[in-house]
């Protein structure tokens, strides 16, 4: 007999789990909006403000014995151990590493990562649907605020960076790229990553969500990359449309249902396609796109993001260079410049951590997103695309994303975590039926 996890009894500790994701979730959205406009004061502690929520989360987990005890989770806790051992080492032999400096660089690398793991335990079929509804439903004020921010000026009140007398990223053509409600584009990326993932679910599961909504949010979705003026953005969408199109390989029985949002999608594009800010945001992107490959080769770029630090990984001290000192925060704390070791996710690690640890942390990186990608073809076969689409928006930043950005490590941690959801709890929703009863 299986038993729908909608159908078991919830008690207050649940409650407070399921509360906890969505707090987790609303901040992940408007904490940029929070630290930009509306308490710039306080942008510095709200760099962190999902921190204590994770915390009450694994606290409300070990009382109700829900705290993940896979095999990865255990990795995670041990090279964790591991991590603050070699960081007290080094303090005590003399580096000059700040304590506070080492203890972010362990919350930057693990103090989320668990939560990839809880996730699937707390969440439900309809949890994991209205979460897709409200990525859906804030896609088209998002790419309207977005729109709203490329026509404004760069130094407009819009478009003030977080920090004071800072601005946001420049595009090209004197526009810059607009961040929407997060502090820069690195978060309308990851959120328009989710949103297409979500779309495409609904385009290929009928009866999920309504066809004027899977509009506005294609809509919102083809407006945000026109202005956005980035080839994450593109690459993101791709990414998740890349992982459907292995989803159809896998199950032919779904090519049917490729049609639809082939149609939808067209016909946004003749809409859009008439309208000035669409246009002008085309031309600006594809100028900036045009500027950054006369400079340097995308797919080079990203290969090199991989294999450069491991060319001079020998060189690198054993313990590393200093937990938590590639990060911003880091490097503000003792006063170096950003992205110290560059802007390269694996440089950071290797250069922070040391050859052995540095690898050590990678290698588990990878072996998380090894295990979403086959629990993700896996559950194709019995409950559709979702699971994979949203590997396909989480799978890089699992291996590669930027963990000391703080909105880039919460959406690679939240994505995955509904990836390995979906893949588990749609399947068991699936495989129900009164026979098995």
């Amino acid at each position: 007999m299986i038993v729908r996890a909608d159908t078991l009894p919830v008690n207050q500790n649940v409650l407070n789990l399921k509360r906890l994701i969505w707090l987790y979730f609303w901040l992940l959205i408007f904490e940029g909006a929070l630290r930009k406009w509306f308490v710039p004061q306080l942008s510095t502690p709200l760099l962190v403000v999902r921190d204590p929520v994770v915390l009450l989360l694994y606290y409300f987990a070990l009382r109700e014995g829900m705290f993940p005890k896979d095999l990865l989770t255990k990795c995670t806790v041990c090279l964790a151990y591991l991590f603050a051992i070699g960081g007290l080492f080094e303090a005590v032999s003399g580096s000059a590493n700040p304590l506070p400096v080492m203890l972010f660089g362990l919350r930057t690398d693990f103090l989320h990562l668990p939560l990839i793991f809880l996730i699937p335990k707390v969440l439900e079929e309809g949890d994991i649907r209205r979460i897709g509804w409200w990525f859906l439903v804030l896609a088209a004020p998002m790419a309207l605020l977005m729109v709203l921010q490329f026509q404004a000026p760069p130094t407009d009140f819009l478009n003030i960076g977080v920090g004071e007398g800072t601005v946001q990223l420049g595009s090209a053509l004197g526009k810059i790229r607009p961040p929407g409600t997060f502090s820069y584009i690195s978060g309308p990326v990851a959120f328009y990553g989710a949103v297409s993932a979500f779309l495409f679910y609904g385009f290929f599961q009928k009866g999920i969500y309504s066809t004027g909504l899977l509009f506005l949010a294609g809509g919102g979705l083809l407006s945000a990359l026109a202005v956005s003026g980035s080839r994450s953005a593109l690459g993101a969408v791709i990414s998740v449309a890349i992982a459907c199109g292995i989803g159809l390989l896998v199950q032919p029985r779904m090519l049917g249902q490729s049609v639809k949002p082939l149609l939808v999608f067209g016909a946004l594009l003749a809409v859009l396609g008439s309208t000035q800010f669409f246009n002008d945001g085309l031309s600006v992107t594809n100028t900036r796109l045009e500027a950054a490959s006369a400079n340097e080769n995308t797919a080079e770029r990203f290969l090199s993001g991989f294999f450069t630090p491991l060319t001079y990984v020998s060189d690198i001290p054993l313990l590393g260079r200093g937990l938590g000192f590639g990060t911003n925060a880091g490097a503000a704390i003792t006063g170096g410049g950003q992205f110290s070791f560059g802007e390269g996710e694996w440089a950071r690690v290797l250069n922070e951590s040391g050859p052995v640890l540095g690898l050590l942390y990678l290698l588990l990186r990878m072996m998380i997103a090894a295990h979403l990608g086959w629990m993700s073809v896996r559950a194709v076969f019995s409950s559709g695309i979702l699971a994979l689409a949203l590997f396909g928006a989480c799978a890089l930043n699992v291996v590669d994303g930027q963990f000391g950005q703080p909105t880039t490590l919460g959406f690679t941690v939240f994505g995955a975590g509904l990836c390995l959801a979906a893949s588990r709890v749609l399947e068991s929703a699936t495989n129900e039926s009164p026979a098995g009863q």
